[in-house]
């Protein structure tokens, strides 16, 4: 998937663009998901789940436009999301469990996990654009030392290439992966 920015890939949407509209679902998909598991919702809740904030927006399209004055696309987004599970929870005959748990959840501790699932989603388009802009052996020397935490040698030993070509990988790597967070969370 290229990368696109929200501003962007939001206007192409608007005017009805069938791929901009794929590189949403592909891109926003994940993180319904993971609100949905955080909501306690079964998987056929969750395809609802998906599908309702997909129809939502997708309802809403043709006449928003994304202002970023008005507040952030991932507030918007997560107030879609809420809403959505809230009426699926809503739905649930009322003496199931869980049918409570949503409107009483903490609005603090519900604001702070949504953005680590925004910060987590965020950091993940960046390491795979960073795949794309990065040669596989500077990713992959970046990967196994700074993200998973293997020694260098060892690294460099799995690689075939010397320690200091290790820790070079990495410093491009992390340069390039801090210009595309601040890209992604400017939009």
């Amino acid at each position: 998937m290229a990368y696109t920015t929200k501003k962007s890939l939001l206007e192409a949407i608007r005017s009805g663009d069938e791929i901009s509209w794929l590189e949403f679902y592909e891109t926003y998909r994940p993180l319904i998901v993971a609100r949905g598991r955080d909501y306690h919702l079964n998987s056929a809740e969750i395809d609802e789940l998906v599908q309702c904030v997909m129809l939502r927006f997708f309802d809403r399209s043709r006449t928003f436009v994304y202002d970023r004055s008005k507040g952030k696309f991932r507030d918007y987004l997560g107030t879609i999301i809420y809403r959505c599970a809230l009426n699926i929870i809503r739905g649930r005959r009322k003496n199931e469990i869980g049918y409570e748990e949503l409107e009483l959840m903490d609005e603090t501790d519900a604001r702070e996990r949504w953005l680590e699932e925004w910060r987590q989603h965020t950091l993940f388009q960046a390491m795979t654009l960073l795949k794309l802009q990065v040669g596989e052996s500077t990713f992959q020397a970046f990967e196994l030392y700074a993200v998973k935490g293997e020694p260098p040698a060892r690294v460099a030993k799995f690689l075939n290439v010397s320690v200091s070509a290790v820790y070079v990988a990495k410093h491009r790597a992390v340069i390039k992966l801090r210009k595309i967070v601040r890209q992604l969370q400017e939009e």
